[in-house]
């Protein structure tokens, strides 16, 4: 076995039983802020009494592994809920594995970081103005949501298929992007809901796409199928309460500058975007681009009224497009280190190391069992 492997495997298994530590705590410990315990208590309720679930397929995932080890809903919540995050960081492992940084001179080392750097960073934040790292801004990385996790890998898996897809012109890549789009939303749909009006804004500005008929059956097929999925999803969810047109009502509730929450937010890209326009030319940034901003226009212009008014349900889409989005900026920025100007590459550099630090200690202070909404860094 070669030194690489080795490392790759020991970061794996390093990585990965951070991860249980931590589900394991939010679980059992009582203290831990997440909504893992309440989701098993809709599992329960879903299996035992027959309750309704709009996107169920975490609650399945943990009871097919109760069933398969015969232990408890809470053991097999911890053991589901790491190898999702498991199976994010191998996808993470295998991407940055494949980078093409061959004028590095330590390449072994340099894959490894940007593994970390991706697993674990956050937001910027600039006190005294902003201190509190996520509240009002979200972040690439979140640790208390567990059906965010659950639809992390279809969304990336998503887009990979799809530029495979559309690269090649491969109905079984576009298969592929769809199977697993359409799976996704059973997990959680926030990422469709931003993923698909993309793909048609992205069709009337590209003009490859419109002449490309396995692509124009792909997103056919993923418009049938969301659509007669998400009207069965909304026709339930929203029988107690209803979507309501509330301009940055939920998200002023959290932010006192929500223009700065959004900069700070997305430092990084931000700033990659504005050094390297030539970004932007790659579909996949195309896509990712568009994909934000609706996700920005979703989280500011809608609610859901009632009880979940506060729990700002529809930012979630804002913060899967982000995290996405710091994945494909982060490893493209490696890749093309010495191609950018060296003053912009320090000024990147700085600001992706500011926000690893910050990141790094959000997620420290988590395992330490402190409230993830109001974990603060202050100087």
């Amino acid at each position: 076995m070669s030194l690489k492997v080795k490392l790759n495997i020991s970061l794996f298994i390093l990585i990965s039983m951070l991860f249980l530590f931590l589900n394991y705590q939010q679980v059992f410990s009582g203290t831990y802020e997440s909504d893992t315990f309440e989701h098993i208590l809709l599992l329960k309720q879903y299996f035992n009494e027959n309750k309704y679930l709009p996107h169920p397929m975490w609650h399945y995932g943990t009871y097919i592994v109760s069933g398969l080890f015969q232990t408890t809903y809470e053991n097999s919540a911890v053991v589901f809920s790491t190898f999702i995050m498991a199976v994010w960081l191998l996808i993470i492992q295998i991407l940055t594995e494949r980078m093409d940084i061959h004028s590095y001179s330590y390449q072994k080392t340099i894959k490894l970081f940007t593994v970390l750097i991706i697993i674990f960073i956050g937001p910027l934040i600039l006190p005294p103005y902003d201190y509190i790292i996520y509240q009002g801004k979200g972040s690439p990385n979140i640790w208390h949501n567990i059906t965010l996790w659950m639809l992390k890998p279809f969304a990336i898996l998503s887009i990979i298929s799809l530029i495979y897809a559309q690269k090649e012109d491969s109905f079984k890549y576009y298969l592929i992007a769809l199977i697993l789009s359409v799976l996704s939303l059973f997990a959680k749909p926030s990422f469709v809901l931003v993923f698909l009006p993309a793909l048609f804004i992205l069709t009337i500005f590209n003009k490859k796409l419109l002449w490309q008929k396995s692509f124009l059956l792909f997103l056919a097929s993923l418009t049938f199928f969301s659509f007669l999925i998400l009207q069965y999803q909304f026709s339930h969810t929203f029988s107690e309460s209803e979507i309501i047109f509330d301009f940055l009502g939920v998200w002023s509730s959290s932010s006192s500058n929500i223009l700065l929450s959004i900069v700070l937010a997305l430092a990084f890209p931000l700033l990659f975007l504005l050094f390297q326009q030539n970004q932007l030319k790659e579909l996949k940034f195309q896509l990712l681009w568009i994909q934000l901003i609706l996700s920005i226009l979703l989280y500011a212009f809608f609610a859901q009224s009632g009880k979940q008014y506060f729990h700002a349900n529809f930012s979630w889409s804002y913060m899967i497009t982000m995290s996405l989005l710091y994945v494909f900026s982060i490893i493209k920025f490696i890749t093309e280190y010495h191609l950018i100007p060296i003053y912009k590459r320090y000024l990147l550099s700085s600001i992706l190391f500011l926000q690893t630090l910050v990141g790094v200690y959000y997620f420290i202070n988590i395992l330490q069992g402190k409230n993830p909404i109001y974990i603060a860094v202050f100087f």
